[in-house]
């Protein structure tokens, strides 16, 4: 039901099949990007991950993603406690996305203030072999094989990659491998199984850490020089498996899914004493989902996640390890129960959900000995939407609620790394959101403009010791209010037009740490305002070109507002043509990216110690390539 009425729910939509031609695929944010209310920092330090925030919420995260839930092709990337990666996503085989935007919880349980939906590679007829090599600045690299089977009523999608870089900056660089794969089969026509396996391989990420202004005005692209000589970088191993099995008995769709993920990962940070971490992660769960279509179409079902993680930190004696300092076992258990319904009356669309999760989170020291702590969560989450339709335009208005334990990670960072943070509390949240929108086909401009106020109780911040030790703490209250416009133009046959603007006030209300207040001050890490343009052209010759300009407005690297990022402009150009030879398709392609050599900053480490909140940016980079795609059919 949620894909019935684009301007009931704030979802955005994309489809990537031509757009993949254009594009680097090198950071997720080139997927992202035209999405409004949603914000990426971090593209370019990859022993860190993309910030991803929407409407607010993810911005607290310190590294990868927080408070919002990833899946690709419907398999959780986003483990139980609310961390998500998105090292293993692969980029170059998206072929449709849905962003949910605002809190979630009553769709998608915790750590859900929006949703990214991923679906890779899988609207193909024929067999085909695609093949794809590019070089770009900083000796970056990529090299791709994505190979589709199809035999009667089953598919098979194979994809491998290797990414090299050396990045901007030094101590930047990083390398990954890739393997995916895809199986699709109609075992008749009431019955549909899907398999997905992949494997990621991070042999190493170095981190370069942030840098004061000084050391900015200095040499923008040097690297801290703590970071270098602790050698701060991450290594990765990750394992994911998922079982989707769909069944159709007369107005009933049974959908049963079931996943494993296990995350090997060791990383070195720029301090001395639990320095260097040892983790070993496992999770898995299972979903059964009704969807009934009736009087009422509704989806009904439960859910339940298990995560374990085995934490281990040592001394980080100039990049060796040494004595280990914290060793605990974590374990995070989800239950849930929920329900989705909707109704249409003439002109009136009705829509109302809840979902009830029960959290269990234990840890044990078993290092110090401190024992097993445990804590139990519960929340039910409702939400309510209303859409009327005039002619042409679509009045609607909506509520929403969330909630957000702390990560385990959140958890068990203390002074002392005996384990438990016994006084972080779990984040819950409101949203009110109305406005109106016109998606109709025949259309020459569609457009749509929502209004939110967001009220959050017990947001979660992070805060950064003389040591380097990052920590977390609770604002009392925060409210996030903005302004989202998306606008589609198709103004020639040849030329189309995309814009967004996001305007917001992200506020702490109230928030009283130790002796400092930082009441009614702004969030940091958030820009105020951000719009993003596209014009594209595409001819009968297969030339497609894409300028893109985004602009960013200011924002505060601390809390106490004594810090201000300044806006900045950017522009990209993406061009590609398409070309025939020998029954075999090349696509040469060129992404030119900040076009003006604008000097801004990829991330700002929030409240970082000694004021390091800079991560610069580098100014004009290159990326171009060959796609080539052989179609051929099986004898």
């Amino acid at each position: 039901p949620l894909k019935e009425k684009k301007s009931l729910y704030p979802i955005s939509q994309f489809n990537f099949k031509s757009y993949q031609y254009l594009t680097p695929q090198l950071n997720i944010s080139e997927f992202l990007e035209s999405v409004p209310g949603l914000f990426i920092l971090n593209n370019n330090n990859y022993a860190q991950d993309p910030r991803i925030s929407i409407r607010g919420f993810g911005s607290r995260a310190n590294f990868g993603v927080r408070g919002i839930k990833i899946y690709v092709d419907g398999i959780p990337e986003t483990s139980p406690d609310g961390q998500s990666q998105t090292d293993n996503i692969n980029l170059e085989i998206i072929e449709k996305l849905e962003v949910f935007r605002g809190n979630n919880s009553s769709l998608f349980g915790s750590s859900s203030g929006g949703a990214i939906s991923i679906t890779t590679f899988e609207n193909f007829k024929k067999d085909f072999v695609n093949i794809g090599y590019s070089l770009g600045s900083f000796k970056t690299s990529k090299k791709q094989a994505t190979v589709g089977l199809v035999n009667e009523n089953e598919k098979m999608i194979f994809f491998i990659s290797n990414t090299k870089s050396n990045g901007y900056r030094s101590h930047n660089a990083y390398e990954n491998f890739n393997i995916n794969f895809k199986y699709i089969k109609e075992i008749n026509s009431n019955n549909k199984l899907q398999l997905i396996g992949n494997l990621l391989n991070s042999p190493n990420a170095l981190d370069p850490g942030g840098l004061n202004l000084e050391e900015v005005e200095s040499n923008r692209s040097q690297a801290r020089i703590r970071n270098i000589q602790y050698d701060a970088s991450e290594k990765v191993k990750q394992y994911k498996f998922g079982l989707n099995l769909t069944s159709i008995i007369r107005k009933l769709q049974l959908t049963n899914s079931i996943y494993y993920n296990q995350r090997l990962f060791d990383g070195k940070l720029p301090f001395g004493s639990g320095g260097i971490i040892d983790l070993k992660r496992a999770f898995w769960g299972y979903n059964l989902n009704l969807n009934i279509q009736g009087y009422l179409n509704y989806d009904i079902g439960l859910s339940y996640n298990n995560q374990r993680d085995d934490r281990k930190r040592f001394y980080n004696d100039n990049g060796i390890k040494t004595d280990q300092v914290m060793g605990q076992k974590e374990n995070y258990e989800n239950i849930s129960l929920y329900f989705f319904g909707s109704r249409s009356v003439d002109k009136l669309n009705f829509s109302a959900g809840a979902r009830f999760e029960q959290n269990t989170i234990s840890l044990d020291n078993y290092f110090k000995s401190v024992g097993d702590k445990t804590k139990k969560i519960s929340s039910f989450n409702p939400s309510i939407n209303i859409l009327y339709e005039l002619d042409g335009i679509d009045l609607f208005a909506n509520f929403s609620s969330g909630y957000e334990t702390p990560t385990l990670n959140e958890l068990s960072a203390t002074v002392d790394q005996s384990g438990f943070n016994d006084n972080l509390k779990t984040i819950k949240s409101n949203t009110f959101e109305i406005g109106i929108a016109n998606f109709k086909k025949h259309y020459i401009i569609n457009y749509s403009l929502r209004i939110f106020n967001i009220i959050t109780k017990n947001e979660i911040t992070p805060y950064e010791t003389s040591s380097g030790l990052v920590l977390y703490n609770n604002a009392g209250k925060t409210i996030k209010s903005g302004l989202e416009l998306e606008l589609n133009a198709q103004i020639f046959n040849e030329f189309s037009l995309d814009y967004n603007l996001s305007l917001g006030k992200y506020k702490f209300d109230s928030f009283v740490s130790i002796d400092d207040d930082y009441s009614n001050n702004f969030m940091p890490g958030i820009p105020r305002s951000h719009q993003n343009i596209k014009i594209k052209y595409n001819n009968e010759n297969n030339f497609n070109l894409i300028v893109g300009l985004k602009r960013t407005g200011r924002m505060f690297a601390d809390n106490s507002n004594k810090t201000q990022i300044d806006g900045y402009n950017s522009i990209t150009i993406k061009m590609s043509k398409n070309l025939k030879l020998f029954e075999t398709n090349i696509t040469p392609f060129l992404s030119i990216d900040n076009l003006l050599n604008e000097k801004y900053f990829d991330n700002i480490r929030i409240n970082a110690f000694g004021s390091r909140y800079y991560e610069p940016a580098s100014g004009i980079n290159f990326v171009g390539g060959l796609k080539i795609n052989l179609w051929r059919k099986m004898l």
